[in-house]
């Protein structure tokens, strides 16, 4: 279970996230919009997760998780979705980022708010787009949260 965050981001508000969420077309689970309220990312402790069958590898580790107006770019949301803009599909949303580079995100594709891992290796280079390389982690933001465990 998350206990706290190291290094947030500076503070937003609702008419920011507001902002953000319609630039991209995105309702925002209830959960995580509170989650940004209230830290707007910032590394995990514990930070370690399971990952359901993802080959020899059934766990995660976050290096952060991403907030709108961070200071380090590779933890923008915003810079994130701006540079993901059409080459992934619309309603995956990328939450934080894993010690190999890998993210984790919300599928709000089919109406739930699962949370995934993204193995994004098959991506780089070539940023073609394989739901064959998601994973999932727990049925939504709040259990993701709970499911945070020391390795």
């Amino acid at each position: 279970m998350l206990r706290q965050l190291l290094q947030p981001n500076p503070p937003i508000d609702a008419g920011q996230l507001l902002a953000f969420g319609v630039r991209y077309n995105l309702d925002l689970p209830l959960a995580y919009r509170n989650f940004l309220l209230r830290n707007n990312g910032g590394q995990p402790v514990p930070a370690a997760f399971p990952i359901k069958g993802f080959p020899d590898n059934p766990e995660g580790v976050i290096q952060a998780f991403f907030g709108l107006n961070a200071s380090i770019p590779t933890e923008n949301l915003d810079k994130i979705m701006t540079e993901l803009t059409d080459r992934i599909p619309k309603g995956i949303l990328p939450i934080a980022c894993t010690d190999g580079d890998d993210f984790v995100c919300i599928d709000l594709r089919k109406g739930g708010e699962p949370v995934v891992f993204w193995d994004r290796k098959p991506f780089w280079g070539n940023n073609v787009w394989s739901d064959d390389e998601l994973y999932p982690v727990t049925g939504n933001f709040e259990s993701f949260l709970n499911k945070l465990h020391d390795l």
